[in-house]
């Protein structure tokens, strides 16, 4: 026995601050596109108009749905992004495992998925406050001023789909580490399955999938499925870690 053990919870932690501070590109990559989406939500997202008599009304409708996409996208390549060989190697500058350095990485990203999920969901504020300021010639509804229950039902709601796909993009990065083979098969079989459902009318894996997290309109069964799927890829991705070979 050793007068030092090493603390499985102390090491999770040093490796974590750790990379809060070596991987704030991820924050900035964030920043990036939530700046390129608020400018693509600037268009809007859907309008209706009518006439009679001479005059004119149109309405266009502004919401953060752009922003929250563009979220989802930006966490799924950054859970990729997180469990890249160059960051596996990095780990072993301190005393760890793959237990540890798994764990860091989930916490890093659900850190960062959360934050990204907040700041989306506040987009959609932002951009009805700009344009309210800067539509002086056109009236804008007072709609823009959401209720605080509803503010934060949204956001609770963004960032559980957001941290979802951060999560999944760091198991896919896994599984295509078994084998140089997956990173042809996993985009391929997707893009199958797409164009299999397309055909079929959908009604297939997808379809169930989306409609199983999309439909739900209970705030805590939705919470609880989401922890639920996400604990399931956590614990895939150490056995899948498990299977590696050393530092590889």
């Amino acid at each position: 026995m050793y007068l030092t053990e090493a603390n499985i919870n102390e090491l999770i932690k040093k490796q974590y601050l750790y990379k809060l501070r070596a991987h704030y590109g991820i924050f900035t990559s964030l920043l990036l596109t939530q700046i390129a989406a608020i400018a693509f939500s600037f268009m809007g997202s859907g309008s209706m108009g009518t006439g009679s008599n001479g005059f004119s009304i149109n309405v266009t409708f502004y919401t953060g749905n752009v922003i929250i996409a563009f979220t989802m996208l930006w966490a799924f390549i950054s859970g990729v992004s997180m469990n890249s060989r160059l960051v596996r190697e990095g780990d072993f500058s301190f005393v760890t495992n793959r237990l540890t350095s798994n764990l860091s990485n989930i916490a890093f990203m659900l850190t960062a998925t959360t934050i990204g999920g907040i700041c989306a969901m506040l987009g959609s504020s932002l951009i009805k406050t700009i344009m309210y300021f800067l539509g002086a010639n056109n009236l804008v509804s007072h709609s823009f001023a959401v209720p605080l229950n509803q503010l934060l039902t949204g956001v609770i709601t963004t960032v559980l789909y957001v941290s979802l796909f951060g999560i999944l993009g760091y198991v896919v990065a896994g599984i295509t580490q078994l084998s140089r083979i997956f990173v042809i098969l996993l985009p391929v079989g997707f893009v199958g399955l797409i164009f299999l459902e397309a055909r079929t009318g959908g009604g297939g894996l997808l379809v169930s999938v989306t409609k199983f997290f999309a439909t739900e309109t209970s705030l805590l069964i939705l919470a609880l499925k989401v922890v639920f799927v996400i604990s399931g890829l956590c614990f895939l991705t150490v056995l899948i870690s498990n299977k590696q070979e050393v530092r590889r």
